[in-house]
């Protein structure tokens, strides 16, 4: 059997960092969209609600949304890895 050479180890290495961000990316992601539907079942007006919209929820999971799409795009085109 042979042994991986240190750029093969760093290599898996960094796909695996990889594989660790997008699971929690995509954690982060689906429990923001939890919040958000809860949001939605007060009220319009209702205290609650208005702090959840203030929150801007849309906007940050746009932004995961989009940083997954970028991780998901490395990992299908590593550039070097």
């Amino acid at each position: 059997m042979e042994r991986e050479g240190p750029e093969v180890r760093a290599g898996k290495e960094r796909r695996m960092a990889m594989a660790e961000e997008i699971r929690k990316l995509e954690l982060v992601r689906d429990r923001l969209r939890g919040v958000e539907e809860i949001a939605q079942t007060y009220p319009e007006g209702h205290d609650m609600r208005t702090r959840l919209d203030d929150l801007h929820l849309e906007r940050v999971i746009s932004a995961v949304e989009e940083e997954l799409r970028d991780l998901w795009d490395r990992t299908l085109h590593p550039r070097g890895t």
